[in-house]
């Protein structure tokens, strides 16, 4: 069997006090997260994590996009 890949489309927050916006995407590879985030316009910062199976990284991941969809990240709407 493949590796199983998985990858959530970019989320976007603006901080109403500066007005900067700020990134957040992930992708699942095998029972590896790998997140990327920082200021809209910068190279950002990426961290992975193991985790013993796809679906623990799975639901790992799962958590975080609630998280940030209820810390105001929004879908990328593409023009």
């Amino acid at each position: 069997m493949g590796v199983i890949f998985r990858k959530t489309g970019c989320l976007i927050r603006e901080d109403s006090n500066s007005g900067d916006q700020k990134f957040w995407d992930a992708e699942i590879k095998g029972n590896s997260v790998t997140i990327h985030f920082g200021t809209v316009g910068t190279q950002g910062t990426r961290g992975s994590r193991e985790f013993p199976s796809y679906e623990a990284a799975e639901n790992f991941l799962a958590q975080r996009v609630r998280k940030k969809l209820e810390e105001g990240y929004k879908p990328q709407v593409e023009r």
